[in-house]
């Protein structure tokens, strides 16, 4: 496969990726392409939503339902007369994919779930070489077991630059299956001076509508939404994913600002995604709009809970998708003995109830890893929290160097008494510029 062909076929994981990512469920979104040895395109895939196809079964059916057998072995250059013996005998008759090559970004399954085991299947279709991107950390998957491929002489290797290109997509998969906690990205839009709200906690507009068409892609990619206690009194969000026709006309053009960053830095290379793929992807988002839509974390505060226009919000977007979208945490107060109590106003624990798939968890002070491994246990890989000054307390002793900090500063919007984004002083890891707003992707600080 020459230089072109390899820049194309990452180029190809890269977006089937991107469209995989933000609809599998706790399924890592697995991107699979089939080539023959030249690197023509033979079929290509991504894990299908939760409980559907993974990928290497969604690209096999898709071959199966769209290419006839003889005109699969004209693709690959197999000619059946050439394995029947002189006796007529077929002892050696290949799979009709045997002269291919199948690259996956993850490592294919080898246990019972909702689907039957993926290694069987590529077991089943003998292809030439197996690439793999990463080692699948899911305990249930016998991991780096590759003996029966190559019994069936199947070639296997690690490819470090498929493993790069689909980082940023399995980032938060693999993170859970180690730690229990999804990915976390702690996101603020603030002003030219790094302000995030007035000092009165108005609610206005902060970035720049250049950025907004990315901002909702970055939404679209996350499992689930999170906000805090004073983002939910003030500006009664509704946290689903959306895109207008003002946000294509208005969007800008993204530019990288940094040149060098790590190989393996998801962060940045999901941002470098987000840049080259969402004005290309937009028909397919919004025409599966339902599929992208994320969870919506609440952090309510008994003492200063949300207006019923809040509440609304959440029933018409419950019907309008047809599920429950909400988990709600309810921050409470220990008692001497360590056991937490959830009191609530008459008639609101059964409107919240009918709101979301799951109890009411209460939240101390001090439960951000709680927090992060209620919300792992709930399958939810990633985390994006649309912070003001909640998040970045609450977690800061729960995150790690792979979780994020995203702040977009609009140059053009001031706020000079403003309340600081808490870290405004942290290392810039990366740049990107969309318009008038500086994309700036940090690491999080750890208190000491």
């Amino acid at each position: 496969m020459d230089v072109g062909k390899k820049k194309e076929l990452y180029s190809l994981h890269s977006l089937l990726g991107f469209l995989a990512m933000g609809k599998t469920g706790g399924n890592p979104p697995v991107s699979a392409i089939l080539t023959n040895s030249d690197g023509e395109v033979l079929g290509k895939a991504h894990t299908q939503g939760f409980g559907g196809n993974h990928a290497e079964r969604e690209l096999f059916a898709s071959l199966e339902k769209n290419n006839p057998r003889n005109q699969i072995n004209e693709q690959v250059n197999l000619s059946k007369e050439r394995y029947i013996g002189s006796d007529g005998s077929k002892p050696n008759t290949p799979s009709v994919f045997s002269d291919s090559i199948l690259s996956v970004s993850l490592e294919p399954c080898t246990h019972f779930g909702k689907t039957p085991p993926c290694r069987d299947l590529v077991l089943e279709s003998k292809p030439k070489e197996l690439l793999i991107g990463w080692k699948d950390p899911n305990p249930l998957v016998l991991s780096g077991d590759w003996k029966s491929y190559q019994e069936n002489g199947i070639g296997v290797r690690l490819d470090p630059v498929l493993a790069n290109t689909s980082l940023p997509y399995l980032q938060g998969f693999i993170k859970r299956m180690k730690t229990g906690f999804p990915w976390v990205w702690i996101k603020s839009a603030t002003s030219k001076e790094g302000n995030f709200a007035s000092s009165l906690f108005q609610k206005e507009r902060v970035n720049g509508e250049e950025a907004d068409l990315f901002l909702q892609m970055l939404r679209a990619k996350f499992d689930a939404i999170a906000v805090g206690p004073n983002t939910i009194y003030t500006d009664e969000p509704s946290l689903h994913f959306r895109i207008t026709d003002s946000m294509i006309q208005n969007a800008g053009i993204p530019i990288r600002e940094t040149e060098l960053v790590p190989f393996f830095d998801a962060k940045t290379n999901l941002l470098s995604a987000i840049s080259q793929w969402a004005k290309e992807t937009v028909s397919i988002h919004l025409l599966e709009g339902e599929k992208y839509q994320p969870y919506h974390v609440f952090v309510l505060d008994p003492n200063r809970l949300p207006s019923e226009t809040f509440w609304q919000k959440q029933r018409d977007l419950t019907d309008t998708f047809g599920k429950k979208l909400c988990v709600f945490f309810l921050l409470v107060a220990s008692d001497p003995n360590g056991s937490k109590g959830i009191v609530l106003p008459d008639g609101l624990k059964n409107q919240m109830e009918t709101l979301s798939s799951y109890p009411i968890f209460p939240l101390g002070k001090e439960d951000g890893g709680f927090f992060l491994k209620t919300l792992g246990n709930l399958g939810i890989n990633t985390l994006l929290c649309e912070a003001g000054s909640f998040f970045p307390s609450f977690l800061q002793n729960s995150l790690t160097e792979e979780d994020s900090i995203l702040e977009i500063r609009n140059d053009k919007k001031s706020l000079p008494d403003g309340i600081p984004f808490s870290y405004i002083e942290e290392p810039i890891l990366s740049e990107f510029r969309i318009g008038s707003n500086s994309l700036f992707i940090r690491n999080p600080k750890r208190s000491l």
